[in-house]
């Protein structure tokens, strides 16, 4: 039996590349804090016998605390899915193809959380990240595929997703 030759031909290589995203959970920060809570005292609930009454308070505090949003992204067959994982077990959400969009951009995203105690003082809490978002037809942010806590992280996978997906980078217009 023969070995084969180097030849030394460039033989093309198609890399198949799947990218699943975790962008953000549904119910926010104070949502899945309360749930962690509501999951310690289901348990409590559990210990002592109430059977029925605790693992309803399990279950409501485990989809809360445990569903989130992302996206998936398949460059073999050009499509993109966003998704909701429910309880971190079950994927939802349609796919779509990458040809209804034309190119990746990068936007800051600020969020204010505020916190009312019982004495009327409001507690805000400010964060700033930066998700990159493919760009539809009409030349605006579709949905973002993307989310970086830092502005050069952000810039480096937006360059990435710019030769992933064989798409040019746009600015957005202020």
């Amino acid at each position: 039996m023969k070995k084969p030759e180097n030849t030394g031909e460039l033989v093309p290589f198609k890399k198949k590349l799947k990218i699943d995203n975790k962008i953000e959970k549904p119910f926010g920060r104070t949502a899945v804090f309360a749930g962690v809570i509501f999951f310690i005292t289901g348990g409590g609930i559990l210990i002592a016998g109430f059977v029925i009454l605790g693992v309803i308070t399990v279950l409501i505090s485990a989809l809360v605390i445990f569903t989130f949003s992302g996206v998936e992204i398949d460059t073999e067959k050009r499509q993109i899915r966003q998704y909701n994982k429910w309880v971190g077990l079950v994927k939802t959400g349609k796919w779509k193809s990458l040809d209804f969009y034309i190119g990746v951009t990068l936007i800051p995203i600020t969020t204010w959380e505020s916190m009312a105690s019982w004495s009327n003082r409001v507690t805000s809490n400010k964060t700033t990240d930066f998700r990159i978002f493919l760009v539809s037809k009409n030349k605006k942010p579709a949905f973002a595929i993307k989310k970086c806590n830092t502005l050069h992280e952000a810039k480096n996978c937006l360059d990435e997703f710019s030769i992933w997906l064989k798409v040019p980078v746009f600015s957005v217009k202020k």
